[in-house]
C-alpha cells in the first residue's frame, strides 16, 4: 500500500510519515499541492492525508481531484482549530475521516489501521469478484469447447477410416479446420478475460518508503 501526505508544515508530514512507515505503508510527502497533483500522473495511492487549509489550493479542491484520479481511495483531512466546519463539510462530500491538530501518535496510528483494514477488505472483495467471474467463464468455456471438440473428434475418426472417399476427406478436413478456428476464438476470448482479471488484481510495484 502507498499513501500521499500533503501539508504545508513539513514536521506534520514527517510525523504522519513515521506512523505510516511503522505500519508498513509506503508514502510520499508534499508541502505543495501542485507538486502533489503532478505526482498523481505516475503514482498509485491507496489513501491520502490532506491538510484542509493549504496554500495555492484548498484541501477540499485537492481531495476532489484526488478522488477523480483514485475513486476507490480514501482521504483523511488534517484540520486546524478553525477548520472544523470545513472538515464536517468534507466528510459529507466523501472524505473518509479527519484528524485535528495537535493530534497524538495514537490518533494517527488508529486511523492508519482503519484505512489499511478497509483497503484489505476492498481488495479481498475484488479478488472474490474476479474469482467468481473466472468460475463463470470456466463453466461457459466447458460448453463452448464441447461442441467443436466433439465435431473434430468425430470427423477425424471418419476421415481415418480406410475406405473414406477422397471427396469426403476434403469435406471432413474443411469441417475440422472450421471447428479449429472456432476453438482459437474461444481461447482468445478466455485469455482476454484472464488478462483483464490479472490486471484488476495486480497492485503494481511498490516503491521504496520515502
Amino acid at each position: 500500500m502507498k499513501a500521499l501526505v500533503l501539508d504545508d508544515d513539513i514536521a506534520v508530514c514527517e510525523f504522519i510519515g513515521s506512523v505510516l512507515e511503522e505500519s508498513g505503508v509506503a508514502y510520499e510527502v508534499f508541502v505543495d499541492p501542485l507538486a502533489a497533483l503532478d505526482s498523481m500522473n505516475g503514482s498509485q495511492y491507496d489513501f491520502a492525508f490532506v491538510d484542509i487549509g493549504l496554500p495555492k489550493m484548498d484541501g477540499i479542491e485537492f481531495s476532489k481531484r484526488f478522488k477523480e484520479k483514485y475513486p476507490e481511495s480514501d482521504v483523511v483531512f488534517i484540520t486546524g482549530a478553525g477548520d472544523y466546519e470545513k472538515a464536517v463539510q468534507a466528510i459529507k462530500v466523501g472524505a473518509y475521516d479527519f484528524v485535528r491538530k495537535a493530534f497524538k501518535r495514537l490518533d494517527i496510528s488508529m486511523c492508519v489501521a482503519r484505512l489499511i483494514e478497509k483497503r484489505r477488505l476492498y481488495q479481498s472483495q475484488k479478488r472474490q469478484e474476479v474469482l467468481d467471474f473466472a468460475n463463470k467463464v470456466a463453466f461457459q468455456l466447458m460448453h463452448e469447447l464441447r461442441n467443436p471438440l466433439t465435431a473434430i473428434g468425430g470427423f477425424a475418426r471418419l476421415a481415418y477410416a480406410k475406405d473414406c472417399p477422397q471427396d469426403r476427406l476434403r469435406q471432413y478436413a474443411r469441417i475440422i479446420f472450421d471447428q479449429s478456428l472456432r476453438l482459437e476464438r474461444v481461447f482468445d476470448e478466455v485469455l482476454q478475460h484472464l488478462q483483464a482479471g490479472a490486471e484488476e488484481l495486480s497492485p503494481g510495484p511498490s516503491p521504496p518508503v520515502s
